[in-house]
């Protein structure tokens, strides 16, 4: 019972994963975000059209829940169905398995035909359950690089300066994102060498969120795609 059990949570972890909010959030504000920028449904895109805060914040939260949740409500879940003893393996592999589940939603939902997101916001809210020290670190490297790229764009651009510093944070978006991926498995190799499983897992959506960012990195560089 309790394989079928933890298999259909994985499942749903998964579809709730799946639900496009970027492209939700779009279309309730009367824009299909697949229509205009990058054509990802993720926050960047989103935030292309309506800013950092109108688009990007909202949506990020979105996604970060979705990755989050399935892991905060799972140890619930086994309480009341097994009274604690639910688990048929290492606790902490269990919960990380429902996590990239969440994760593999995002990039590839199935409502899309797998064209997704690319999976910063849930990745961010997985890890915020499985390892929040590490996470703190990732979110610190991602705002050094945001704010320090805006500042660098306000210098050396008078067009950018005249618009203010927080107008377009969302360009530095996908290069903060790229640089936080990476920090995370460098600390989780740090800080808790011990957890193999967590160490495969960050340094694999590390490689993926890079590869989801391919293009972004082009464009900021002014490379063709």
């Amino acid at each position: 019972m309790v394989y079928v059990v933890y298999g259909g949570y994985v499942v749903l972890a998964y579809l709730l994963g799946a639900i496009p909010f970027g492209l939700v959030y779009g279309l309730l504000r009367g824009v299909d975000i697949r229509t205009v920028g990058s054509k990802n449904i993720g926050a960047t895109n989103v935030s292309r059209v309506f800013g950092f805060w109108g688009g990007f914040v909202p949506v990020f939260v979105l996604d970060f829940l979705k990755g989050g949740l399935p892991i905060l409500v799972y140890p619930w879940v086994e309480r009341v169905l097994f009274g604690g003893a639910g688990y048929f393996f290492e606790r902490d592999v269990m919960l990380m398995c429902i996590g990239v589940a969440a994760i593999l939603g995002h990039l590839y939902p199935v409502y899309l035909k797998f064209h997704g997101g690319k999976g910063v916001a849930t990745s961010a809210g997985v890890f915020a359950f499985l390892a929040p020290t590490e996470l703190l670190v990732a979110l610190g490297v991602f705002l050094v690089v945001l704010f320090s790229f805006r500042a660098w764009m306000v210098l050396v651009n008078l067009e950018e300066r005249k618009q203010g510093f927080f107008k377009n944070l969302q360009k530095g978006v996908g290069l903060s994102s790229v640089l936080a991926s990476l920090a995370l498995p460098v600390s989780v190799w740090i800080l808790e060498p011990q957890r193999l499983a967590l160490k495969v897992i960050t340094v694999g959506i590390a490689l993926l969120v890079i590869v989801k960012h391919r293009k972004n990195i082009a464009q900021l560089f002014g490379a063709k795609e």
